[in-house]
């Protein structure tokens, strides 16, 4: 069964439950309609609750859960005049607005507004796409496999879902989540004892403490930081190894940073340098680690930082062991642990790559440009203001490559509404003249959709830790 809709996104995450929010705040204000489809294989915010994610959902947020789905609200520069009635109806939505309906607003504030775990932020997410219903349909299932349709002017999205795969004819997707894993060099016999940091890691907690006393990380940044905690916290005498690219650093953070995550207009960002905005980045969000967070292996004499890039791992003593060959200021050393976790990151491209048919691969490519070579630094790859991927049409937006073209917040958490306001931008401009009050509004009625799969919400239990989410 074919079914269409304007944009489909891949993930019901806190990028995709943003994006879910403000189509639903321009279809309630007459500026669509859109047809938004959320395309989510586990279930909402899943990644942010117990048992998935690839950082504990007990873990606390590195920034503030005001930073929620409308963050900065500032409508107007996608919208123009209509950006008031838009930032107003976002406001809906708020992290504020979801304390006041759960009557824990005050308990917050009197908690001193304090960052919460993941998975309360997670209730937080599951709470605004079960209210964000206006012309959004969420979808139950993965997506396996990307086209394109005859005329080339729409992709096609393949989607298992448990009772029965379905087809999506769509004008753009997008990409919400990290990518694929990048992956580390090693031998063959080496893979039983090379973890990723998802589920890979999981391997640590199953395993005798005799068997796992010497563990190595490899890479910077909140990933290896939330396996390092993890690890830390189940074997309390291993002797830990993380093994950083460049100088371990803690991230600098004050208002000065903020702002250019959460306003890169404002700071001219692409003005800048590719230098520059690269210098930038590498300061303040990759492959740094949260001064708070790291401070308590400060004075762990079983743990040590140490700067080299990996360059392969072997297996070492029949298999009971692996070598980690790393190429530091020094020159090339080696190191022997019991497992080695794989924190080097994600790669948005490859994702994609695995999706698409070699048809639409070739297709993207002729208008893009070369994009999976070996040689290629994604870092570079052009992405338009609406976060997609410049010159390629039907569009691909990819906000997780979008640092360093259009600004740090994309990809990350620090700016969600302005990374909406910037993907449906080009789906809504042609209706701006047409927005009026929320008091006075018909709802435009948008395009039949998928049935809308039920969100599950629990109501909470009573006076909590803020902290902890309990």
């Amino acid at each position: 069964m074919l079914m269409d809709t304007d944009l489909l996104v891949l993930g019901a995450g806190a990028k995709g439950t943003a994006i879910a929010m403000k189509a639903h705040v321009l279809n309630s204000l007459g500026l669509g309609p859109i047809g938004l489809t959320v395309v989510e294989s586990t279930g909402p915010a899943a990644a942010w609750r117990d048992g998935e994610g690839v950082t504990s959902s007990r873990e606390i947020l590195g920034l503030s859960p005001t930073k929620d789905v409308g963050f900065p609200y500032q409508a107007a520069r996608a919208f123009g005049e209509a950006g008031e009635e838009i930032n107003r109806a976002a406001m809906a939505f708020s992290w504020q607005r979801y304390l006041v309906e759960e009557g824990r607003y005050a308990e917050w504030i009197d908690a001193g507004c304090p960052s919460v775990q993941r998975r309360v932020f997670g209730d937080y997410l599951a709470w605004v796409l079960a209210r964000a219903g206006n012309g959004v349909s969420v979808v139950r299932g993965r997506v396996s496999h990307v086209s394109l349709t005859h005329a080339r002017d729409r992709w096609l999205v393949d989607v298992e879902g448990p009772a029965q795969p379905c087809r999506f004819a769509c004008k753009a997707f997008v990409l919400t989540g990290q990518g694929a894993q990048r992956l580390l060099s090693h031998d063959i016999d080496a893979g039983p004892r090379v973890l990723d940091c998802e589920r890979g890691r999981m391997e640590i907690a199953r395993v005798a403490p005799e068997g796992s006393s010497e563990v190595a990380i490899v890479g910077g940044g909140e990933s290896a930081l939330s396996c390092l905690e993890f690890v830390r916290a189940r074997r309390p005498d291993a002797r830990l190894t993380v093994y950083t690219a460049n100088l371990p650093m803690s991230r600098v953070e004050s208002f000065l940073e903020n702002r250019i995550f959460s306003r890169p207009d404002e700071v001219e960002w692409t003005a800048l340098s590719v230098t520059e905005r690269r210098d930038f980045i590498t300061r303040s969000d990759r492959g740094v680690f949260g001064a708070d967070r790291v401070s308590p292996f400060a004075y762990d004499e079983r743990c040590r930082f140490v700067s080299g890039r990996v360059t392969h791992v072997a297996s070492a003593h029949g298999g009971a062991k692996v070598r980690v060959a790393y190429r530091s200021p020094a020159g090339a050393i080696s190191g022997e642990h019991d497992y080695v976790i794989n924190c080097t990151g994600y790669d948005p491209l490859e994702q994609l790559r695995r999706l698409l048919s070699r048809d639409a691969q070739a297709a993207v490519e002729r208008q893009a440009g070369p994009l999976w070579g070996q040689a290629f630094d994604a870092d570079v790859t052009a992405i338009g203001r609406s976060l997609e991927l410049e010159g390629v049409y039907p569009r691909v937006h990819l906000p997780g490559l979008a640092a360093v073209s259009q600004g740090p917040g994309f990809s990350t958490l620090g700016a969600l509404g302005l990374l909406a306001d910037r993907v449906l931008e080009p789906l809504t401009s042609r209706h701006a003249e047409n927005v009026h009050p929320l008091a006075l509004r018909r709802a435009a009625t948008p395009r039949a959709a998928t049935p809308r799969a039920a969100v599950p919400h629990q109501a909470a239990p009573g006076r909590r830790d803020w902290v902890r989410g309990v």
